[in-house]
């Protein structure tokens, strides 16, 4: 088995949920889990850090990323401060075909939002409303930021039960881009991405600037 395909397998793993944030991986179980040797487990790791999936100690030890309260508050600020400005360029340039993508999207996110697949789902939908924008650079930051949120999301167990208020919030920012209106879908999304940040801090452990793990929306 191939250090990609070792790589790939431990990414889904850890953005289901399978491993929490700061978790060790030993390289010895990863091994014996795939039947190969340590040489292509240890370059499935270095992959994982260069992707921003885990970090390793100076003791050589691979650890899932683990943010504080006040790395996650900023990893928010920036989602806040590029996914606005994104969804601000993207809506004049939107399409029929592009309207059409974002409903396909939105249908598909809100099936999607009771199964594994919720987080899948919601990106689809989120991306299908900023790539209008034409701006490959910038959605692959926010790719990037979202994916850091999702695994501490799954890992501290942060899944949708209550998914009333994000589903309306999806089926809002659908209309507000059909109706061409920047600021009430800017304003919409900001809250959106709001709420988000408080349901994972509201998440975090004792010890890591949180309070006792909940399950709320995301």
């Amino acid at each position: 088995m191939s250090a990609d395909t070792i790589a790939a397998r431990l990414e889904a793993d850890i953005l289901g949920g399978v491993y929490r944030p700061g978790e060790e991986l030993k390289q010895g179980e990863i091994a014996a889990r795939f039947s190969v040797s340590r040489i292509p487990v240890r370059d499935a790791l270095q992959l994982l850090a260069a992707r921003g999936f885990i970090e390793n100690a100076p003791n050589r030890r691979a650890r899932i990323i683990r943010l504080s309260a006040e790395e996650i508050d900023e990893v928010f600020d920036l989602r806040i401060l590029l996914e606005t400005d994104c969804l601000r360029q993207a809506i004049p340039c939107m399409t029929t075909s592009d309207l059409a993508h974002i409903d396909t999207a939105l249908a598909h996110s809100t099936i999607d939002a009771s199964g594994d697949r919720w987080a899948q789902g919601d990106w689809d939908f989120h991306r299908a409303l900023y790539l209008p924008a034409g701006r490959p650079r910038h959605l692959a930051m926010i790719e990037d930021l979202r994916r850091t949120c999702r695994i501490h999301i799954s890992g501290y167990g942060v899944l949708p039960s209550r998914t009333g208020a994000w589903l309306d919030d999806h089926q809002h920012l659908a209309a507000a881009c059909r109706e061409g209106t920047v600021d009430v879908a800017c304003d919409l999304l900001q809250r959106h991405i709001e709420n988000a940040r408080q349901t994972l801090l509201s998440a975090l452990p004792s010890g890591n600037g949180g309070q006792t793990a909940v399950t709320t929306t995301p």
